[in-house]
C-alpha cells in the first residue's frame, strides 16, 4: 500500500489540488457559505482521476505486481489524506477566524464545529456517488463528476438555506423554537456547554457517517472494478 500511495503521489496528484486546497481562504470571506470551499476539493479530486486516466494510469497500474482492489483501495485512500489535510485547514481557520471576524455569518454556517460536521458529510456524499460511479467503467469521469456535484450541491443548499433560514428567524419572538436551537446551538462558534454538547456531538455523526459512507464506497468501487476489463 505504502508503494502505491507513492505511486499516487508522484504520477497522480493534480496541481489543482494546491490551488483549491488554497481556496481555505475563502472562510475569511464575510457572510459567505463557507461550504462552498469543499466543492472545490472534490473538483480537484476529479482532476486527479481524469489525468490518471488520460494519462494511462489504469494500464500502467495493471502491470504492476498489484491487485484491483489493492489499486482501489490506494487511490480511495490518498482522497482520503487530500480531504483530511482540507478539514485540518478548516480546523485551523475557524480557529484563526474566532480571532479575526467573530460577528455571525449572514451568509450561512458559522464557524465552528458544525461546519466541520456538515463538510464531513459533503465528502461522504461525494466519495459515496462518485468513486463507485467511476469505477463502473474506469474511465468515466465527468458523469461520475456531474452525478456526485449534484449530490454535494444538494447538501450544501440545504444546510446553508436552513442556517440562513435560522439566523433570519431566531430574533422574531413568533419564530419556531427549532430556528433559536440552531441559532444558539448549532450555527454559532460554540461558546456554552450546551452549544460545546450539541456541535460535538454532529461532529461525531458527521465523522461516523463520513467513515461508513467512503468504505462503502470502497467496497463498491472494488466490485465494479473487478468486473471492468483494463486495456
Amino acid at each position: 500500500m505504502k508503494a502505491l500511495l507513492n505511486k499516487e503521489l508522484k504520477l497522480c496528484l493534480h496541481p489543482t489540488v494546491f490551488i483549491y486546497l488554497g481556496l481555505i481562504l475563502m472562510l475569511l470571506i464575510p457572510n459567505y457559505p463557507y461550504l462552498v470551499s469543499c466543492f472545490f476539493v472534490c473538483n480537484a479530486i476529479f482532476f486527479i482521476f481524469q489525468t490518471a486516466r488520460e494519462n494511462g494510469d489504469a494500464m500502467y497500474t495493471a502491470m504492476l505486481p498489484v491487485s484491483k482492489a489493492q489499486a482501489v483501495r490506494a487511490r480511495v485512500l490518498f482522497i482520503v489524506i487530500i480531504q483530511a489535510i482540507d478539514l485540518l485547514l478548516m480546523a485551523g481557520m475557524c480557529a484563526f477566524a474566532l480571532v479575526s471576524m467573530p460577528e455571525h455569518n449572514a451568509g450561512g454556517t458559522d464557524h465552528g464545529l458544525s461546519l466541520l460536521a456538515f463538510a464531513l458529510v459533503l465528502f461522504a456524499i461525494f466519495n459515496l456517488i462518485f468513486l463507485p460511479s467511476f469505477y463502473k467503467t474506469g474511465y468515466k469521469a465527468g458523469s461520475a463528476f456531474l452525478k456526485g456535484a449534484i449530490g454535494v450541491w444538494i447538501w450544501l443548499m440545504l444546510i446553508e438555506g436552513l442556517m440562513i433560514a435560522s439566523g433570519t428567524m431566531a430574533g422574531n419572538d413568533s419564530a419556531p423554537a427549532f430556528f433559536r436551537f440552531i441559532s444558539e446551538n448549532i450555527d454559532c462558534f460554540p461558546a456554552t456547554a450546551k452549544a460545546w454538547t450539541v456541535q460535538g456531538i454532529l461532529f461525531g455523526a458527521g465523522l461516523l457517517i463520513y467513515a461508513a459512507c467512503t468504505l462503502l464506497a470502497a467496497r463498491l468501487s472494488v466490485k465494479h472494478y473487478n468486473q471492468v476489463d483494463v486495456q
